[in-house]
């Protein structure tokens, strides 16, 4: 299989970032900052930019390598896109897809007017929040906020000068979340990808779709392989039967979620039983114990809270958007934070040889520009977020727990992305929870709190988040051949082009649509979540307890004895990651799919061998290219007929 550069070491540094795909870079950043929010809000399908691996992206580089080059190469030889300039393309692509929607435009701008338009005498949010909330934080034109929820009246414009300051200092603060975040990948990313070799399963696709592209054929191998042509069909036929009915009642309804509901005694568990064909693939194409551990202690965590229940042990509430009740979550948070740090200790001389290049000494090691620049923008990135959470209204250190609890985890969730295939995120534990269970809600203060409420938008309902992105980017962009010094300035541009394009779309769509119109949850249940929360935490204050962290202890001690057991006994069943990451929500949901891939590897390496897995790869490569171009293609249909809602997956 041409997976060596998927799975192997990194190809050397040959090519360079020629002109033409740095424009065609921008372009595509800016298509995919219109494109996705439209289709987001206005077909309001299934989400084109809501898992680390969007199926819009693999959708748009389709038709670049499959329809554009072809015809390129058609018209002359010359003309075609280079394997370089087309990986070049799909990093920018993949890096804008991070940000207009889910990852942040789409829960910021709602966040920034929901205080005020959600208001009532009842909540008291208006001198809860409305009245301890720094100036900037939030629209202050109570007419510019109800016009973006209701839509202005015909032939008034976006009124832009209530938004202009608060974009700005929420601007300044996107830059510094991308900056530690790109600049922390760029550390471990040497580490991750030679060292430790993890497999980033999300990407084999998108690599493998120009492997070893040549001017003389027109399409790549791997899509001229049957395998892959018939696993794509294996994912295409449930989506048009998903998506037909839909538009006919009267078409059979598959049903590829169901839930199954087990009594125990006074408690029940609920299991989840979603087939989504995509993970399944992903599942087969990692490590077979990380698969094995992923749907294993996702069962063992749903299964801890009721039994604890009846034993008589207190477990907690869940709080909002986490892993489940306080016990499983705390436990899964502790696991993230040995998790991180332990990984941050591994690669502690490629951390440090980027500090030592940042202060100006001779490093011999590769990539002594790139790794400098890294060290840059996390120290630049870690202290201009403190600064400016400071800014918001909350203390030193509570500023520093949010940043710290933040940064945890992204890197947590980024390795479930890049090493286990999880494509979606979720928090086992929101920061804000950290910081106020730390502090406790006298501790933190009004003003703090209000800001937690505003910090909704870029740290609790991660679905999407930059981290990932960049860590799939720079493993792209070493696949690529071009010199790893380049990325962070292509990086920079789209990121800057794609925030900019999706923001003035959704500012677009909301006043002229009315944002309730456009997404029932992004415009209500977000804005409302976040303030709830704030809210509540005033109303009904916080206080630190001891029998909180000591679950975060146990799952610690926990994820200690399981990574000291798997790198000490070769054949040791039980991945770390699994305990760690099992317990989110996407896990919970999506374990099922995670077996069958699970199951179905070892039964093909148990009796077909390695020459049949390698086979399955393509098969399975396959399944992951039908369902995107399914989804893709129904947003299409829908965007032409006018229907809205056709949801094929919820992933």
């Amino acid at each position: 299989m041409a997976t060596e550069g998927v799975a192997g070491q990194a190809a050397p540094d040959h090519g360079r970032v020629t002109p033409r795909a740095v424009l065609l870079s921008l372009l595509v950043a800016a298509i995919v900052g219109f494109t996705f929010p439209w289709a987001n809000l206005v077909i309001r399908g299934t989400r084109p930019a809501n898992t680390s691996l969007p199926f819009g992206i693999i959708a748009v580089f389709f038709l670049l390598v499959a329809v554009v080059n072809p015809l390129l190469k058609l018209l002359g030889g010359r003309l075609a896109l280079r394997r370089s300039e087309l990986l070049v393309v799909f990093v920018a692509a993949l890096l804008a897809s991070s940000v207009v929607t889910w990852g942040l435009v789409g829960q910021l701008l709602p966040i920034m007017t929901g205080a005020s338009y959600y208001a009532t005498p009842e909540n008291h949010w208006q001198e809860l929040l409305g009245e301890q909330a720094v100036e900037w934080l939030h629209v202050r034109d109570e007419t510019a906020a109800r016009e973006f929820y209701e839509a202005t009246r015909a032939g008034f414009a976006v009124p832009v000068r209530p938004w202009l300051l608060p974009l700005g200092m929420w601007g300044a603060f996107a830059a510094a979340l991308f900056a530690a975040s790109i600049g922390l990948m760029i550390l471990v990313h040497r580490r991750w990808i030679e060292h430790e070799r993890l497999v980033y399963p999300l990407m084999w696709l998108p690599i493998e779709m120009v492997s070893d592209e040549t001017p003389a054929a027109l399409l790549p191998p791997l899509l001229r392989n049957r395998l892959v042509w018939i696993g794509a069909l294996v994912a295409i036929l449930p989506s048009v039967v998903i998506g037909l009915r839909h538009y006919h009642p009267a078409v059979p309804d598959l049903r590829l979620r169901h839930f199954v509901t087990i009594p125990m005694q006074r408690e029940r568990l609920t299991l989840r039983l979603w087939t989504n064909f995509s993970v399944v693939a992903f599942a087969y194409l990692i490590n077979a114990d990380l698969g094995f551990s992923l749907w294993l202690f996702a069962l063992l965590s749903a299964l801890q809270t009721p039994l604890l229940r009846l034993m008589g042990v207190g477990v907690g509430a869940k709080e909002i958007y986490s892993a489940g009740s306080q016990a499983v979550s705390n436990q899964a948070m502790g696991a993230m934070i040995l998790l991180v740090v332990a990984g941050l200790w591994s690669a502690r001389e490629d951390i440090a040889g980027g500090f030592r290049a940042m202060l100006g000494s001779r490093s011999r090691a590769r990539d002594g520009p790139l790794m400098a620049a890294g060290a840059v923008c996390l120290s630049v990135g870690l202290i201009g977020m403190v600064w400016w959470l400071m800014a918001s209204g909350l203390s030193f250190a509570a500023s520093v727990l949010l940043v710290f609890a933040a940064m945890v985890t992204f890197t947590a969730l980024t390795r479930a992305a890049v090493q286990g295939g999880v494509p979606v995120s979720r928090a086992a534990l929101i920061p804000q929870s950290f910081v106020l269970h730390a502090l406790g809600s006298y501790g933190v203060g009004p003003r703090g709190i209000a800001s937690l409420g505003y910090s909704f938008a870029w740290s609790a309902d991660i679905r999407v988040f930059l981290m990932p992105f960049a860590a799939h980017g720079l493993k792209v962009w070493a696949e690529s051949g071009v010199p790893r010094r380049r990325f962070l300035p292509l990086a920079a541009a789209t990121l800057a082009v794609a925030l900019v394009v999706s923001t003035a779309t959704t500012l677009a769509l909301a006043y002229a649509r009315g944002g309730v119109s456009l997404s029932s949850w992004l415009f209500g249940g977000c804005p409302r979540a976040a303030f709830t929360y704030a809210a509540a935490s005033l109303q009904n204050p916080i206080t630190p307890s001891l029998s909180w962290w000591l679950w975060m202890v146990a799952g610690g001690a926990v994820m200690w004895a399981l990574t000291a057991l798997h790198m000490r006994f070769i054949g040791w069943p039980l991945h770390p990651l699994g305990y760690a990451i099992g317990p989110t929500q996407p896990v919970q949901d999506l374990w099922f799919s995670i077996l069958i891939g699970w199951l179905t590897k070892a039964w093909i390496l148990r009796y077909g061998g390695y020459r049949v897995y390698d086979r399955g790869t393509r098969f399975m490569m396959g399944l992951i290219l039908g369902q995107f171009l399914a989804c893709a293609a129904w947003l299409v249909v829908d965007a032409i007929t006018g229907t809205t809602g056709n949801m094929i997956y919820v992933y």
